[in-house]
Formats: C-alpha cells, sequence, structure tokens
C-alpha cells in the first residue's frame, strides 16, 4: 500500500487490479485491507458504478484459496473495460456491503456534481448537490461542505460580476452555493468580532462583505461579518493586511486591530488516496 496526495478534496481508497483477475471476474482483497471484511465464506453486496447493491460471493483469506476476495465482477469489469494496472474506487458502507467505482467513473461523478452545486440557483439546488456529493464520496454532510469549501478557496479569484439594472450596473451578491457554504460553516459569527445571532425564523443572520469590491465572491474575497462590522469596513479608516496566500488575517478600523478568523486553518493542507495491490 502506498498514499500519494488526492487530486480531489476527499480521502479515498483504490484497489489496483490484475488482469488475472479480470479476466476470472474477481476483485482480490489485499492484505492491507481483509480486517475490513468478513472472517468467513459468506455473502455481501456490492454497488457497482454507483448501480443498486448486488449480492456477491465473498471467500475470505482463511479459504483453500488463501485469497480474499469477490466474485461476480466479471460484467462490472467488462463495462467498465478495466485493464491491468487500472485503480477502482472501494467504499465501506453498512452490513457487508461494499461500493465500488472506476476510478475515472469516481471522479467525473464528483465532478459533475460539484459543477451543479457551483452553478445552483436556489437553496433547494445547493442541498440536493450537497446531498448527491456526500453519497458518492460516501462522506457525512458536515465533511462534504469543509471539503467543498477547501475546494473552492483554491481556485483563481475573478472579477465580481454585474447585473443590469434599469439604468445602472448593480454587482451581484453571494451565489447560493457560496451562502450555503459560508452559513454552515461559520454558523452566523462575524469573522471580525465573533458576534452572531438567530432570526426570529431561527436562522443565523449575517451580511457578506467582499474584501475587494471589483472582485468575485472567492471564498479569500468574502467575509462573513455583523452588520457594526461592515459598516466599518464602508466608513471607517481600513487598514488589511494579507499573508502569502492572499487570505486577510488582520485588520484594523481607525487604528484598532482585529484578528480574522478563517476555517481554512482548521482544515487538511491535502487530501490523501490510499492506492492497495493485489496480491
Amino acid at each position: 500500500m502506498k498514499t500519494t496526495e488526492s487530486s480531489l478534496p476527499y480521502n479515498y481508497k483504490t484497489i489496483t487490479v490484475t488482469q488475472s483477475r479480470i479476466d476470472k471476474g474477481l476483485l482480490a482483497i489485499p492484505v492491507s485491507l481483509i480486517e475490513s471484511f468478513p472472517k468467513m465464506k459468506t455473502t455481501v453486496y456490492v454497488s457497482m458504478g454507483g448501480s443498486e447493491p448486488l449480492a456477491r460471493k465473498f471467500t475470505p483469506y482463511t479459504s483453500s484459496s488463501r485469497e480474499c476476495r469477490i466474485g461476480g465482477m466479471r460484467s462490472f469489469y467488462e463495462k467498465s473495460r478495466l485493464k491491468d494496472g487500472d485503480e477502482v474506487v472501494l467504499q465501506f458502507l453498512d452490513n457487508d456491503s461494499y461500493r465500488i467505482f472506476t476510478e475515472e467513473q469516481f471522479e467525473h461523478l464528483i465532478r459533475k456534481a460539484e459543477d451543479k452545486f457551483d452553478e445552483a440557483e436556489s437553496e433547494t439546488e445547493v442541498e440536493d448537490n450537497l446531498t448527491k456529493i456526500s453519497k458518492i464520496t460516501n462522506t457525512k454532510p458536515e465533511e462534504t461542505l469543509w471539503s467543498e469549501f477547501y475546494r473552492l478557496s483554491k481556485t483563481e479569484i475573478g472579477e465580481r460580476k454585474q447585473k443590469i439594472g434599469r439604468l445602472v450596473k448593480i454587482k451581484e451578491g453571494v451565489s447560493p452555493s457560496i451562502r450555503k457554504l459560508l452559513t454552515e460553516i461559520y454558523r452566523g459569527k462575524c469573522q471580525i468580532s465573533g458576534f452572531g445571532f438567530l432570526m426570529k425564523n431561527g436562522n443565523p443572520y449575517f451580511e457578506t462583505h467582499h474584501i475587494k469590491p471589483g472582485l468575485g465572491e472567492h471564498l479569500k474575497n468574502v467575509l462573513v461579518v455583523s452588520p457594526n462590522v461592515h459598516a466599518q469596513f464602508t466608513h471607517a479608516i481600513v487598514q488589511e493586511y494579507f499573508d502569502s496566500d492572499s487570505w486577510l488575517r488582520r485588520v484594523k478600523f481607525n487604528n484598532q486591530e482585529f484578528f480574522v478568523n478563517h476555517i481554512i486553518d482548521k482544515m487538511p493542507k491535502k487530501f490523501k488516496k490510499e492506492i492497495h495491490y493485489e496480491k
């Protein structure tokens, strides 16, 4: 087994398949993973490529074959056109249930759901696509939020879009997807003062501030702020201090200094992919 950096904002495990097992329609489970499988011959349930779980024969390492393996994989291998050295993503579900994707399928499904999440125009669409990403990646909703925040924080900052009003250009606000991430992660607490309160409907109230008004809604350029702090950004004498990665770290209002709380500091610096090899 070896560990490499994941190209996705998620940790996951893969098994590198061999031609001999592909020809036999078997998935051999590496010794490094057998503790996550049954200890006796039984039936397991496997979802392949996002399909409904199917019953498949499982043989433990203690059998006469001396190989821990799942049978009945031939149609999946043929449909996916897997070849020697390809990787399949393995996910552990509940009650001897597993999910398998080719790595190409896994990445494609995530990217597609992320694109829809970014383009969502309503809170319902945002929720639906977060749920879809959570299911594909087999992560808890909170972990999915953090991972998507991490992903978007690594994109480039573009210019802020404008909409044409009746006679004037109106700068666009924050999209539903970005607002959802900020709401759930900061819980309405101002990143400068820590202040926050709930509205009558039980939702946290906060305002969003574009640090550089001409730039877009990138997470490095948008802050969750209280109304008081937002007013100070507009009307006070403001001094801003950024780190080498363009995150605002300190701000002074009329020479009174405040530190900026960023959730990115609590996130991993990178995500990992575990690659396990068939014997």
